[in-house]
């Protein structure tokens, strides 16, 4: 006899990349279960009932949560609070709110302790997986698949809905880690974040001072590509992201300056052995987080 569903009826807000992708997910994984779309624009919502990936769709946020189990939030994070406000009278009782943000304590601070004050529950969800592309165009069912799920229970719901979420998670191909949302929010400006704005930063800065364009564009190759290429996602969406995670990304920026002066100072000085030992140690350092890959 199977498992029951975590959740029968999903209402997902916004399916672009992360909310199309969990779509097509949750209907690979759960065929039984009910899943409805909400998005501003009739046409998106076309195509996703199109792609059969939907078994409701509508414009209207408070129509499309009404008797759902769990919904999800999947807009960019400034939305967020305008939408709780909208949808708070149509949630059903004991529905679960979540999110795929990739900054939580300002989630929790905003949006999570509102709907807690109205009575409802919200445990924030991260998600680390993506691309730099966008839109429901770019969606595809496995993208969570083998990917850390980090769950934020700020406002202290009961261990049972953690676990129904969790669930959920997993049998999407998840691996999910129970966090506190500031340690959330220190850990992925690490290595999320300050990888963007550095990705970013190699992107500006190349064509700074006395240089050629034609012959940038002739020699970049693979390392400026693989080096820059996140920096090639939503400008709007990672605006939104170093503003709401700004403490956090400000103190490892100022590590990063730290860091950059001293390298400076090593070639300065002409310091190669020293210069070789702090390569060595970014190379052992990149292995020792993601082991090679």
């Amino acid at each position: 006899m199977s498992e029951p569903l975590p959740f029968g009826t999903i209402t997902i807000l916004g399916p672009g990349l992360l909310g199309g992708s969990l779509a097509m997910a949750v209907r690979a994984a759960m065929p039984a279960a009910a899943i409805r779309l909400w998005a501003r624009r009739e046409a998106t919502l076309q195509q996703a009932l199109d792609m059969g990936i939907a078994d409701a769709a509508c414009t209207d946020p408070t129509e499309a949560v009404r008797g759902a189990d769990l919904v999800v939030l999947a807009t960019p994070i400034g939305a967020f609070r305008d939408l709780a406000e909208q949808i708070a009278p149509s949630l059903a009782p004991g529905a679960i709110v979540t999110d795929v943000g990739s900054v939580k304590n300002y989630v929790h601070r905003t949006t999570g302790a509102w709907l807690h004050e109205q009575g409802h529950t919200f445990i924030g969800s991260h998600p680390m997986a993506g691309s730099e592309k966008q839109g429901l165009e770019a969606a595809y069912p496995e993208l969570f698949r083998g990917a850390s799920i980090v769950l934020t229970n700020d406002h202290a719901a009961p261990e049972h809905t953690v676990d129904r979420l969790r669930q959920f998670w997993e049998l999407l191909g998840g691996r999910c880690y129970l966090m506190e949302s500031k340690h959330h929010d220190r850990t992925v400006a690490r290595i999320s974040h300050m990888p963007h704005v550095l990705a970013a930063l190699c992107a500006y800065s190349a064509t700074r001072g006395d240089v050629r364009m034609h012959d940038l564009q002739s020699l970049a190759a693979t390392g400026f590509r693989d080096t820059t290429r996140v920096c090639s996602g939503s400008p709007s969406m990672w605006t939104d992201i170093l503003w709401e995670n700004d403490c956090a990304i400000r103190e490892i920026l100022h590590t990063c300056l730290d860091d950059l002066t001293e390298l400076i100072r090593l070639l300065e000085i002409q310091d190669k052995e020293t210069l070789h030992t702090w390569l060595e140690q970014a190379r052992d350092n990149r292995e020792t987080i993601i082991g090679g890959q």
